[in-house]
């Protein structure tokens, strides 16, 4: 779990996740502490159904929170380098997971930016392609299932990013392809940022990444409620994206920051994602399709759209 919290404030870290259960249906997790003018940690969970969503979140003392190289412990749940478990009113869910295809991981802040200190958040997702297996009860309603593909990413520091969007999928119509990226604003020299961002595409045995200084300033990036549209070049691809979702399948959850600002989530776990790569040496192109598995979130510091569920 690699925890960065040593008791300093301000500061926050998260641990989450999300897994496609079937079509149509997906959940999300998360375990997080905050101390900052707000200390405490918290329990999250959100079923996504064919029917309708379901949000949880418990809130503890930060006292209670258990940290150790390989587990992150609430008294209501963990999660490990291996399984994860909670218990909250609607929802409990009891889960082991393990990589695979050799176990990628992505870090989209550039190295650049962390030796100049330019970034007040950083991110790594060591769970890039995972499958999940266990149980999750929503409202009494029992789903059992085997190897479904997922993902866990972490993200810590001393203030969160002023608006990023954020999307994620290892569950395309064609097979062995996996794409995460991230789009956002920071305070960058005491003045808002575009958006900067970083790009995560494998396909054929083959990784594509867009995660340096020049390639956050170079992307293409336009985002806000229910989509995501970019475009980022290299040498060897142009990559360009569009995720859409639909408004009754997004959550809105409200996050609290360090200073006890408040940003909005618009999370969304069924989105639509099509992603078109040209080949510069072969001169093809090839189109991968998600249909309602990828994951959507736009996080806006601005009043909220859609239902807020927590």
């Amino acid at each position: 779990m690699n925890p960065h919290f040593k008791g300093q404030s301000p500061f926050y870290e998260i641990w989450y996740g999300k897994l496609n259960i079937a079509p149509n249906e997906a959940f999300w997790f998360r375990y997080t502490l905050l101390n900052g003018k707000t200390k405490e940690a918290a329990l999250w969970a959100i079923y996504f159904g064919p029917q309708k969503i379901i949000a949880q979140k418990k809130v503890f003392d930060l006292s209670q929170l258990g940290l150790t190289s390989c587990r992150v412990s609430l008294p209501l749940g963990f999660l490990s380098d291996t399984a994860l478990e909670g218990s909250l009113p609607h929802i409990q869910w009891k889960l082991t997971y393990q990589n695979t295809h050799g176990g990628p991981t992505f870090d989209p802040v550039p190295s650049l930016f962390k030796r100049l200190h330019l970034t007040k958040t950083l991110v790594h997702t060591p769970l890039l392609d995972g499958v999940f297996s266990g149980d999750i009860v929503a409202e009494d309603q029992r789903r059992s299932f085997q190897n479904a593909p997922g993902m866990i990413g972490h993200v810590w520091g001393t203030r969160q990013a002023l608006e990023w969007t954020w999307a994620h999928c290892n569950s395309f119509d064609q097979k062995e392809v996996l794409f995460e990226g991230l789009s956002a604003r920071i305070p960058l020299l005491k003045w808002p940022s575009p958006p900067l961002t970083s790009l995560y595409l494998k396909y054929e045995g083959k990784e594509y990444i867009f995660n340096t200084a020049l390639d956050l300033l170079k992307s293409h990036s336009s985002f806000g409620y229910t989509f995501w549209n970019f475009k980022a070049h290299s040498k060897e691809i142009m990559l360009s994206g569009k995720v859409k979702s639909l408004p009754q399948k997004i959550a809105v959850v409200t996050y609290t920051d360090t200073d006890d600002s408040h940003l909005y989530c618009h999370n969304s776990k069924l989105s639509d994602l099509e992603l078109r790569v040209f080949e510069h040496k072969t001169q093809t192109q090839k189109i991968f399709k998600s249909q309602g598995t990828t994951a959507l979130e736009w996080v806006t510091r601005q009043n909220f759209k859609g239902q807020k569920y927590l």
